[in-house]
């Protein structure tokens, strides 16, 4: 129905006259009519009574004229918002970024956004690196920070920083002195870590392999800080990202890995994105901000 241009049919409602209406609309009376008699014919039912060139809206037409006013006025913000993603400078990107970085992070790429694009609009959502690839692929997002880097060529990528692995142990550890261990110095406690498929177990994992250890998960969690906090705790040990702000929490001690393994973080968008867009301009931005970390 909306296909229709019913605007004719919000002023025959607000005015219950024909001719009047008719008058408005310019358009003879039999037209605004014939017009009536389609639409009620289409529904099935009357949207009037009749009082001979008088009407008065029922209660089937009341309910017709209440949802085609929020149509649209939802139209209308639809055309505005078309209108504006014509100019990159007034448009919209939505950023995700993963939980570890939005202490430090992202807030740098997203203060270098604002302050070259100010009139733009950011649309902010956080989640895990897995779930925020999917965001991207499924265009629920334009721009993603997270780890690792996924595979296949739909999706670019910009690689930010490689993160290099650290035992993450309580600072009265029997090991909490030394410079640097190997993932078999602690192989033998209770671990704590992200659920099975997450990059950080996925590294636990590899490094465990390429030292030929088992290790005994006891406690998961989706958040790196709650692998943090539950280290301090005492209740077991991990392995963390060591130059990572938001994981040095008082009471863990971070004692590098000898492994060569590390963890790469980037930003991704989907290829077949417009350099011109806004997210474009966000990619730009965020590649000047890097450039002055790095």
């Amino acid at each position: 129905m909306l296909s229709d241009d019913l605007s004719w049919f919000l002023i025959l409602a607000e005015s219950e006259h024909i001719g009047d209406a008719a008058a408005e609309l310019r358009m003879p009376q039999s037209t605004l009519s014939r017009r009536l008699g389609r639409l009620e014919q289409r529904l099935g039912t009357t949207l009037f009574d009749r009082h001979g060139r008088s009407l008065t809206l029922n209660t089937r037409g009341a309910t017709l004229r209440r949802r085609l006013r929020a149509a649209v006025i939802q139209l209308d913000l639809a055309e505005s918002e078309v209108l504006r993603l014509l100019d990159p400078e007034t448009g919209l990107v939505r950023f995700d970024f993963m939980h570890s970085f939005g202490t430090w992070l992202a807030p740098r790429l997203i203060h270098g956004f604002v302050d070259d694009h100010p009139r733009a609009d950011i649309h902010l959502h956080q989640g895990i690196g897995r779930d925020l690839i999917a965001r991207v692929r499924d265009d629920e997002a334009d721009v993603a920070l997270c780890s690792p880097r996924p595979e296949g060529e739909d999706l670019g990528w910009l690689e930010v920083l490689r993160q290099p692995m650290a035992a993450c142990l309580p600072s009265d550890h029997r090991l909490a002195h030394r410079r640097r261990i190997r993932l078999a110095d602690i192989a033998s406690e209770p671990f704590i870590s992200t659920p099975a498929g997450f990059n950080s177990r996925d590294l636990l994992e590899g490094i465990a392999a390429d030292e030929g250890v088992d290790i005994h998960v006891a406690f998961e969690s989706d958040e790196l800080s709650t692998v943090a906090g539950l280290v301090v705790s005492g209740v077991g040990v991990a392995l963390l990202p060591a130059d990572d702000p938001y994981l040095q929490l008082p009471g863990a001690v971070f004692i590098p890995l000898t492994t060569r393994r590390t963890r790469e973080v980037g930003l991704i968008w989907r290829a077949d994105q417009d350099p011109a867009s806004t997210p474009g301009l966000f990619l730009d931005s965020a590649r000047r901000v890097l450039s002055l970390m790095s």
